[in-house]
């Protein structure tokens, strides 16, 4: 009996390093992936400034491949330690993943813009694209400290 009590106790020991480990993964590749989109629309704004739209299709494809990507960063139980995510993404999960499809949906937009080379039209869905975001972020990001 000594030795399963001391088994059990083991495995739960280790199952929670596993699990801390997984969670500063999963926030690592949050901030990571997060501080990356804003890079790309960082790129996406000098292209409109530029008057170049085809500059913008490369980052505004990461934009899409990462918007896909956004609802997989925040499963459940990542919402402890140094992140500015609040409860209310887990607790209204159905509106987190609504807001979500639809900054995936803006960022396709962005790429299709992109790739028709105006630069204008591409500005306009910018904006757009950055009101979706913006759509996450007041429900659901804590502001910086």
């Amino acid at each position: 009996m000594r030795t399963l009590t001391l088994f059990t106790a083991s495995s739960i020991i280790a199952l929670s390093m596993i699990a801390g480990t997984v969670a500063a993964d999963v926030l690592s590749d949050r901030k990571d992936g997060f501080k990356a989109h804003a890079d790309n629309i960082k790129a996406v704004k000098a292209a409109v400034e530029s008057g170049n739209a085809a500059d913008a299709v490369a980052p505004a494809e990461k934009m899409v491949a990462f918007a896909k990507q956004i609802d997989g960063l925040f499963p459940a139980g990542s919402g402890s330690g140094e992140t500015r995510a609040k409860p209310e993404i887990w607790s209204d999960w159905a509106k987190f993943q609504e807001v979500s499809a639809a900054h995936v949906a803006e960022t396709e937009k962005l790429v299709a813009v992109a790739k028709s080379g105006d630069a204008s039209a591409l500005g306009a869905q910018l904006k757009a694209t950055g009101a979706s975001c913006g759509a996450c972020h007041k429900p659901f990001r804590l502001p910086k400290k």
